[in-house]
């Protein structure tokens, strides 16, 4: 059974970093916790993109700032630059790490701007930084340019002086290798399994996010149906092409390479980010009397989850989380003991407790299910709508209709809306083109509409008219092929 001692121990590893030596002795330790409790260990290793920072050094008008007043955000490149801080660097003030992308992006377009300093409070923080368009799993271009997280306190004095030295040394390994760790515990019956995940890799010392999950993954029960733990790589970072989509690597590998195995799977358990007082549970519109004796719980997606993974694969999932936590990517993410007491006792009992429930095959809300897809009907066309109804009639009959519609949502962003996810979202951002630029998940960008005063908003509006149609086809389709495939 697992002890106190055995999470202090994951809790000391510091900085685990995915495709890095640390990431090797953490996964030794947590695969040798899983032997202990489950029946069987299997151990998937993934190629995956390390990236770490050699040497980085600031100097303000000829001094060296100290160091613990900033750190180099990852993927940052290898650079060289000084020149005059009111002239050559943009200095930022952020109130969510989710902002930086957006500050980014305006560095890149500004010829004039060497290098991006961005801030948010007192605390040393990490955030993953890419280039645009936003929400890409395929090859995205490497940021030029370096990133430098500035603690508030010393912010100030970084844009009172007059000249800026930065220099900074990083190496990117694209063929590094992170591991994905998967211990089952047998089930009286194999038809149907659950997938309960968590991640290993981390920024600083990471106890909430995420060795405080780690920690509740091991204290999961046996049950009815097969449950599968699973502890992922390359959650924070690693994918090995430097993706704009750049977290949550390794539980898509996962779903992708297991897609047939998958398909006896009735629900995911994703834990991240555990932090009592901020702690919310996002559940898989249709999970609602899985949730409904759980505070802060609500129906929705979180798109930067690894159970996202799970839900683009066509699988229901809840999401325990703290999308508010304070210390969120901070040097001060450091051992909780009243959060170890929680995830080692509490939490465990409660998702037991939902395992337990879920083994009831009708547990699903149609309902919810019902609502959630009727909330499309605002920007589709009459055809789709048609569909839908059908769609919605065959769930009343076979629930596992749904898995398909799963599949068919999708991510967009922009600076006003980050990380929307929604039905066909190729055609909400088309809908909602008129007020900015929107980035699809693997999709790309689609501009906001201009006019140029010679018609070129008229022309536009056709051109978003040949893809409206042109993907209304292809979700068509894949509606049909999803009822065809229960009846």
């Amino acid at each position: 059974m697992l002890n106190k001692n055995d999470i202090y121990s994951l809790a000391n590893y510091g900085e685990v970093v995915a495709g890095s030596d640390d990431e090797k002795r953490i996964s030794h330790k947590i695969i040798s916790l899983m032997e202990e409790i489950v029946d069987e260990v299997r151990v998937e290793e993934i190629r995956v993109m390390n990236w770490k920072i050699r040497d980085g050094k600031i100097s303000l008008d000829g001094k060296e700032a100290e160091k613990c007043s900033y750190v180099i955000l990852p993927y940052s490149p290898s650079y060289h630059e000084e020149g005059l801080v009111n002239k050559d660097f943009m200095f930022e003030e952020v109130s969510t790490l989710s902002q930086i992308p957006f500050v980014y992006e305006r560095c890149l377009k500004n010829e004039n701007c060497k290098a991006l300093f961005v801030t948010l409070d007192e605390r040393l923080r990490k955030f993953v930084i890419k280039t645009p368009p936003l929400l890409q799993r395929g090859p995205s271009m490497p940021p030029p340019k370096p990133v430098v997280y500035v603690k508030r306190n010393f912010f100030d004095m970084f844009r009172r002086s007059s000249r800026l030295c930065l220099d900074v040394d990083t190496t990117f390994t694209p063929y590094s290798t992170g591991t994905i760790i998967e211990g089952i515990l047998n089930g009286q019956d194999d038809h149907k399994a659950f997938y309960i995940s968590a991640h290993h890799d981390h920024w600083f010392h990471g106890f909430r996010d995420n060795m405080s999950s780690i920690a509740a993954l091991l204290g999961v029960k046996r049950g009815k149906y097969e449950r599968h733990l699973l502890s992922f790589t390359a959650e924070e970072s690693g994918s090995p092409h430097f993706s704009s989509w750049s977290w949550s690597y390794g539980s898509h590998v996962f779903t992708k390479m297991r897609e047939s195995e998958l398909e006896r799977a009735v629900l995911n358990i994703n834990l991240d980010n555990i932090d009592i007082g901020t702690l919310e549970t996002i559940y898989t519109p249709g999970l609602s009397l899985l949730t409904k004796s759980i505070e802060n719980s609500k129906p929705g997606f979180d798109p930067y989850n690894d159970g996202y993974s799970f839900v683009k694969a066509g699988i229901p999932s809840i999401m325990i989380e703290s999308r508010n936590n304070p210390v969120y990517h901070s040097e001060d993410d450091v051992l909780n003991e009243g959060i170890l007491s929680y995830v080692t006792e509490s939490l465990p009992s409660l998702i037991n407790r939902m395992l337990n429930n879920a083994e009831d095959v009708n547990t699903l809300d149609r309902d919810e299910i019902s609502n959630f897809i009727k909330d499309t009907y605002t920007y589709i066309n009459t055809e789709m709508k048609s569909y839908l109804t059908n769609f919605l009639r065959a769930i009343e009959s076979n629930i596992n209709v749904f898995r398909g519609i799963l599949k068919m949502i999708g991510t967009t962003s922009s600076v006003q809306e980050n990380g929307k996810v929604s039905l066909f979202p190729v055609l909400y951002a088309i809908k909602n083109s008129s007020k900015e630029a929107i980035d699809v998940e693997d999709f790309g960008r689609i501009d906001k509409i201009k006019d140029n005063g010679y018609g070129l908003a008229r022309e536009y509006l056709i051109y978003l008219d040949s893809i409206k149609e042109k993907i209304s086809e292809i979700y068509i389709d894949e509606i049909y092929n999803s009822l065809k495939e229960f009846f």
